[in-house]
């Protein structure tokens, strides 16, 4: 093994002779855990965001903030067709909503199915769905142009991480705005 001669007898990385290296039971990341926050949003096909729920913890699921928030606003199902992804299973079995909402869930293996999968027609009812859906995504997407949007928060406040999605959101309307007046 080469040695370094300006600075050690040994590479810095090489093992002591008979020792392993501790280890700590877990494995370690690269990138350190920071606590995420979530919104719930309703835009439309245009990219326009017209309804914004307040800011969560990341860990609350996505069905259950669209609940807590249609309970404060029961008139948002009746005002808008709804595009949503398989975290929001519970919607149509709850609410109003045509199932046509959702995507096709694939069915689970069985010894009965050990093959199961979707059929071409629900393939294909879920491609068009995604494609009527990427709207949805692209309007997440340009909210979260604004960087403090993406990046970790170190504010304690809740209000303030309030507004700044509200900001995110506004700005992003009034690009879509200042859009379709230039075109």
């Amino acid at each position: 093994m080469p040695t370094c001669p300006s600075c050690c007898a040994t590479p810095p990385n090489a093992p002591t002779a008979g020792r392993r290296p501790p280890w700590t039971g877990r494995l370690t990341t690269l990138v350190k855990k920071r606590p995420s926050r979530k919104n719930t949003l309703i835009a439309d096909p245009a990219r326009y965001i017209h309804s914004l729920g307040p800011t969560t913890c990341g860990a609350t699921h996505d069905y259950q903030l669209l609940k807590n928030e249609l309970d404060l606003n029961p008139g948002l199902v009746d005002l808008f067709t709804w595009l949503a992804d398989l975290g929001y299973l519970g919607l149509v079995r709850d609410y109003d909503v045509a199932a046509q909402s959702l995507p096709h869930r694939k069915p689970r293996r069985s010894k009965k199915a050990p093959a199961a999968a979707l059929t071409g027609t629900q393939r294909a009812d879920n491609r068009a769905h995604a494609r009527r859906r990427v709207k949805v995504e692209h309007a997440i997407s340009g909210a979260k142009r604004l960087g403090c949007v993406t990046q970790a928060y170190r504010n304690k406040s809740l209000a303030c991480n309030d507004r700044v999605v509200v900001l995110a959101c506004g700005i992003w309307n009034w690009h879509l705005t200042k859009k379709k007046k230039a075109i």
